[in-house]
């Protein structure tokens, strides 16, 4: 729908202004009326980007701003504005503008963001909910916006840890492809008509067999990635992998290490929120990422409802690590169990942060290697026809 920016007097004679979505001119005259405001302009926004939710940073920025509007004891629907009218080029503007709207009819935070499920998580719309409950939204907003912020700059370092061996998979393909596309090639003809070494035979082999075949490749590899994502949309195809991982030596210590510091850090804001323990248990558990550890934690949540501790419930699964349990028992019995809680996932997240510096910094020089052995490979099986040829000419 169109986008107008209005300005009006409302009836305590005080000057104000707005932007609404309306199906036409008229339309968004009616809706100005109906908020008891005399008109002054209307006209409709020529520059309506493409709308689409909040995600990543952005709602990290958001929620940083709006707490910090909400801590100067400005309302909630005046910071609504405020941000809205900041964000006015922004894709996600539509977002702040429909949730001040549906604040200024009178709903309250929580029940405003419940229209925006792709923008704010059910944990998000929790502790929201929790923080209006027992009256201390900033607090809510407070602890929101750290989390938030927390998990956003470990998404960033854990991209920027990958880039570089990325880029050397990268080069490694480009390498692969240069040689057997255009090196081997140009080779070949110098030694057109000579008995070739069986090493050397085996390699120009190899490059024609890919270059003829190379756009079969791509298609196998293309249908392979397509069929993929979508057989990993199947929960039950999901699951069978994420089980899998948890197998696995060096993976498992990872996925398990970093998807309970996520839990621990998400747990010890919800209960800090004043989210009972059940509720904050069913809400913290999808922060796991890991389908076999968050069908671990359901029987856990129906465990401690039945009334049994955290720990002797978590003490029944294997693939929770021993010190984990150890030390929600520990908070558990001193009756801290947030700061606790706190502690294991700033200890977990050091643990999975010092895994993967020295798994990738591993897998560094292990792909330099394998494009050194192909170099070392293509220069081999040149090498080899030249010294026979030499060695011919010299008899």
């Amino acid at each position: 729908m169109p986008l107008y920016t209005w300005r009006a007097y409302s009836e305590e004679g005080k000057r104000t202004k707005g932007t609404l979505e309306a199906t036409s001119f008229h339309d968004a005259k009616e809706k100005i009326r109906t908020l008891n405001l005399i008109l002054i302009e209307l006209k409709e926004q020529k520059e309506h980007v493409q709308a689409r939710a909040m995600k990543g940073g952005e709602l990290v920025v958001f929620t940083s701003q709006l707490s910090q509007l909400v801590a100067a004891k400005i309302p909630v629907y005046e910071a609504l504005l405020a941000l809205e009218e900041q964000a006015r080029r922004e894709p996600y503007h539509n977002v702040i503008m429909a949730l001040s709207e549906r604040i200024k009819t009178g709903a309250s935070l929580s029940k405003a963001l419940n229209d925006f499920p792709d923008s704010f998580s059910p944990l998000y719309r929790a502790l929201i909910a929790s923080g209006e409950a027992v009256g201390n939204l900033e607090l809510a907003l407070s602890r929101l916006s750290s989390l938030l912020g927390y998990q956003h700059k470990i998404s960033k370092q854990f991209g920027s840890m990958l880039t570089y061996p990325l880029f050397l998979l990268c080069l490694l393909v480009v390498a692969i492809s240069v040689v057997v596309g255009f090196v081997i090639p140009s080779i070949e003809g110098l030694f057109e008509g000579q008995e070739l070494p069986f090493f050397t035979n085996v390699v120009f082999t190899m490059s024609h067999i890919l270059r003829a075949s190379w756009l079969w490749i791509l298609l196998f590899l293309g249908l392979a990635a397509f069929f993929g994502i979508r057989a990993w949309k199947k929960p039950e195809v999901k699951m069978r992998v994420q089980k899998f991982s948890l197998q696995l030596p060096v993976i498992r210590r990872y996925v398990t290490y970093s998807a309970l510091a996520r839990f621990a850090r998400t747990l010890a804001t919800l209960l800090d929120g004043g989210l009972p323990l059940p509720n904050a248990l069913a809400f913290a558990k999808e922060a796991l990422g890991n389908a076999r550890l968050e069908e671990i934690l359901e029987s856990v949540s129906a465990k401690v409802i039945e009334g049994k501790t955290i720990a002797e419930s978590l003490a029944d699964y294997k693939e929770i690590p021993s010190l984990f349990s150890r030390m929600v028992k520990i908070g558990e019995e001193a009756g801290k169990l947030s700061p606790m809680l706190t502690q294991v996932a700033t200890l977990y997240e050091e643990d999975s942060e010092r895994l993967l510096n020295r798994t990738v910094a591993l897998a560094q020089p292990i792909l330099l290697i394998i494009m050194g052995i192909i170099i070392g490979t293509v220069i081999l099986s040149i090498l080899l026809p030249l010294s026979n040829f030499g060695a011919a000419l010299q008899m």
